[in-house]
């Protein structure tokens, strides 16, 4: 699923209020995005990461805080979450919350934050949660929080989907808890200089040696922001196409980090073709194998990805030129794609034919992108 958050645009939750989520809906639906998610601000209680208007807030203990802690803001939400909700699935998409579960006394609060979720899922239907802030300090609150989140997967029949947020601290992801759900992988911004989208690509190509892709949450980001941090860099993010942005995302989970609603037109009229293409050709390429190709992204690099199709007919190669002189390509498709007798371009710009089991692309500009289909 294509998953937009709106914390990467740095308003923190100084903008999170009903008239400004409906907003969040309507760009949504206009860009393709399947779960529209709120990030922390949308509780009546205050986080570490409020803005400082709001007050100094909490990490951890937060039903020690405030027992109405996880309660909809009735400032932001006077008539609670439901309008914001209806407006998502009117336009055919989910909604999903940010949350941060007890971690305090070895998480002995496990079984009230599972039946205060399985609240949202059965009264509103909300089906997607990004954990954060959890704590795995000892033996004791892994056990405990196992059985959090199997309580939420047995109690929806498997309807709950959980990011978890791997980005900081001691928490289960790659290895504790592989069955959870997709791992949300990176915390970077533009307005602090920590954001390239070579690097994204490279985690991404690393990781997936040796996890699914599917399993990670790669992020997007708008980068018309802050382009003066990157003056005179040859990898800015504003030198990317959108389109290509959302590519380095589609063998993953893609991340939409920014506001929706924020983004200029001319970035969504480039990426909304390319996310219509990945959502019609999604589950047939998410069925294959997917594996990293070419050489490991370093900003200079031929890169991408392949994925064999299940049925041993064909797949996909995604495949980006990235700051080098050369716009020509082979791959040799020997053990990695079979049958693939047809090669058409299906996505970036550029130009793709395969002939004895090699595949030969031709991308004209550097920081691109071409998505071919293998048949």
């Amino acid at each position: 699923m294509f998953l937009s958050n709106t914390w990467g645009d740095r308003s923190r939750d100084a903008r999170i209020n009903e008239a400004f989520l409906l907003k969040e809906v309507e760009a949504g639906a206009a860009l393709g995005v399947d779960v529209v998610q709120i990030d922390d601000g949308w509780q009546k209680g205050r986080s570490a990461n409020s803005v400082a208007a709001r007050g100094k807030g909490v990490w951890n203990g937060y039903w020690a805080a405030d027992p109405n802690f996880w309660d909809a803001d009735p400032a932001r939400f006077p008539d609670g979450l439901e309008k914001v909700v209806k407006a998502a699935r009117d336009k055919g998409m989910n909604f999903g919350l940010w949350f941060g579960p007890d971690s305090s006394n070895s998480a002995t609060n496990w079984q009230r934050d599972a039946d205060h979720l399985l609240k949202f899922h059965r009264e509103m239907g909300i089906n997607y949660f990004k954990i954060d802030s959890m704590k795995t300090h000892d033996a004791v609150s892994l056990v405990r929080q196992r059985g959090m989140f199997d309580r939420m997967l047995e109690g929806s029949k498997g309807a709950i989907t959980f990011d978890l947020d791997v980005t900081a601290e001691i928490r289960p992801g790659y290895f504790g808890l592989p069955d959870i759900g997709p791992l949300f992988v990176e915390n970077r911004y533009t307005d602090f200089h920590r954001y390239w989208p070579h690097q994204t690509l490279r985690n991404l190509w690393m990781l997936s040696q040796v996890v699914d892709p599917l399993r990670l949450r790669i992020e997007v980001l708008n980068n018309a922001r802050n382009a003066d941090k990157y003056k005179g860099d040859p990898l800015a993010p504003a030198l990317y196409r959108p389109d290509t942005l959302f590519a380095i995302t589609m063998t993953a989970s893609p991340l939409g980090w920014f506001e929706v609603s924020n983004l200029p037109a001319e970035y969504v009229a480039q990426m909304k073709p390319l996310v219509a293409a990945w959502k019609a050709e999604r589950a047939r390429m998410h069925g294959g194998a997917i594996m990293p190709v070419g050489a490991a992204p370093d900003g200079e690099a031929w890169t991408g990805f392949v994925s064999a199709a299940a049925d041993g007919r064909g797949g996909y190669a995604l495949l980006f030129r990235e700051l080098n002189a050369k716009a020509d390509y082979t791959l040799d498709l020997t053990g990695l794609v079979a049958g693939a007798a047809h090669a058409t371009a299906i996505g970036g710009r550029g130009t793709a034919k395969v002939a004895n089991g090699v595949l030969a692309v031709n991308v004209p500009e550097t920081l691109d992108f071409v998505w071919v289909k293998l048949e």
